[in-house]
């Protein structure tokens, strides 16, 4: 019985000891902790173990290194703040993003796409811009988003092609929250036009805004006594006193009062008519979208716009002028007064292009309002989207923080050593009411906040590119053709309303 008990003890003894020596040689275990959001590493330590063993029949404890694996505490590695709040540490590097958008030597677009190298730099991403023409853009848009392509991660639209896109853009409600990124410091009409017609959902962030202003040569309305009209009937009257002066450029081409735009170009010449109706108290719809603007508010406001022509205002190359063409005329010196976005007033004051007499008189104002009715007027906004079937998404916001930022906004705003980026051009009300911002443009900022304060974009519905053919067609035909006022309204009017009822708006 005691053998038998000494030899289990034994036994015992050496299994324990086997255990023991199997632990003396080294092992490697791995334990993972999370050190970043995006970072986990394995480790292992080495410890000194106290090790028991049988040696010729001794029981013997001695201290051994082995490896071993434990669960240490671990402060996360501070990574560098990053401008413009932008993530540390670059989480992106190596990504390449593309943009779709137009116009790649405005200036403003110009600046920002200079600024990418330094997002490059923060960041590891690179940005291709791309430049489509402005007359092929929007069907450049259609074409990309509608094919399901993620060739672009980031798209810049107008205002009112974000119905035919939205369902193909990326919501940006979380983004915009996780980041505070601050929507009441824009003007109400751009962020409007950002947000889904048939769910609110916000698709863009405004890029690029311009009210809608008038300019006007100081020189000449000193010269005449005239005061940059607040009303049309003021703008007559000052277009009156303009033909009877009988003025004339250095070349001895006569100066007209007011360069319009007739012509069929991508709607361009509904500017001015809208503005017109809207500040008449009338519209394009009512609350059941049925066409209104062929009642008497609208045969007023039109015939005026018309009269322009009709009168000698303008010149009669004008009706097949676009808003390019009609800028220029105003900025070559055969034109007095000049309505358009503002972002036109750079190109006035450009003295390398433009005679000293225009670029050195260069005055600007609001719109003017109908008579005892008051104002309204337009506020224009490009958005900036991300693809939904980008495969770069949460690389692509990053971009969007970047050069959407405020400080970068202004900045650009403020920059004139290159005339290539000169620019006026801001969309946040805190850059707008800038003093400094100011002082560089003459106050040009702060009366665009006045215009924007009422001011309005244009319809933002699926329909409308279709709707936006048909009334540009028909202005042309009353200024080109001189048909008639009501009658082309209202065959315009009935035009629309086919658009609306396929589209489904109305109640059978």
């Amino acid at each position: 019985m005691l053998r038998n008990k000494s030899t289990a003890i034994l036994l015992a003894v050496m299994v324990v000891g086997l255990f023991v020596l199997a632990a003396c040689q080294p092992q490697t275990v791995e334990v993972t902790r999370v050190v970043t959001e995006t970072e986990t590493l394995t480790e292992t330590v080495v410890e000194e173990v106290e090790v028991t063993r049988v040696v010729e029949g001794e029981v013997v404890t001695e201290i051994q290194e082995v490896e071993v694996t434990r669960v240490v505490e671990a402060e996360p590695e501070e990574l560098e703040e990053l401008p413009y709040g932008l993530t540390p540490g670059k989480p992106y590097d190596g990504t390449e993003l593309n943009f779709l958008i137009c116009c790649a030597t405005a200036p403003q677009f110009a600046a920002l796409n200079k600024r990418s190298e330094e997002f490059t730099e923060l960041t590891g991403i690179t940005v291709n811009w791309a430049d489509s023409p402005f007359g092929e853009f929007q069907s450049k848009i259609i074409a990309e988003v509608t094919a399901g392509s993620p060739a672009f991660d980031l798209i810049a639209y107008v205002d009112a092609w974000g119905p035919s896109i939205e369902n193909y853009l990326l919501p940006l409600e979380g983004h915009i929250e996780e980041d505070g990124w601050d929507l009441e410091n824009y003007p109400n009409a751009y962020l409007e036009a950002g947000k889904g017609y048939r769910d609110g959902v916000r698709y863009g962030i405004p890029l690029r805004g311009h009210p809608f202003m008038m300019f006007y040569r100081e020189d000449i309305f000193e010269e005449l006594g005239l005061e940059p009209p607040t009303t049309w009937a003021e703008l007559e009257e000052a277009s009156e006193a303009i033909l009877a002066a009988g003025l004339t450029d250095a070349e001895g081409s006569p100066i007209y009062p007011i360069s319009m735009y007739y012509g069929i170009w991508g709607g361009q010449n509904i500017f001015v008519w809208e503005s017109m109706l809207w500040s008449n108290g009338g519209d394009l719809f009512d609350e059941n979208y049925e066409p209104i603007f062929n009642n008497a508010e609208g045969v007023e406001a039109t015939q005026r716009y018309i009269d322009f022509l009709n009168k000698g205002y303008t010149s009669p190359s004008t009706v097949a002028f676009n808003e390019q063409e009609a800028n220029a005329e105003y900025n070559q010196g055969r034109a007095a007064m000049f309505t358009g976005w503002w972002w036109m007033y750079s190109r006035g004051t450009d003295c390398e292009s433009n005679p000293a007499e225009v670029c050195e008189n260069a005055g600007f104002a609001k719109v003017p309002g109908w008579e005892g009715k008051g104002t309204s007027s337009y506020g224009h906004i490009w958005q900036t989207g991300i693809n939904k079937f980008s495969r770069n998404q949460d690389a692509a916001w990053e971009y969007m923080k970047f050069f959407l930022n405020e400080d970068i906004e202004k900045e650009i705003v403020l920059a004139d050593e290159d005339p290539a980026l000169d620019t006026n051009v801001a969309v946040r009300l805190s850059v707008l009411a800038d003093e400094e911002v100011n002082e560089a443009h003459g106050g040009l900022q702060a009366v665009g906040a006045e215009v924007l304060e009422d001011a309005r974009s244009q319809e933002l519905l699926p329909e409308w590119p279709e709707i936006l053919a048909i009334l540009e067609v028909a202005i042309n035909d009353m200024a080109a053709n001189g048909a008639d006022v009501q009658t082309t309204l209202d065959q315009a009017a009935e035009d629309v309303r086919a658009v609306m009822e396929r589209g489904g708006y109305y109640d059978e």
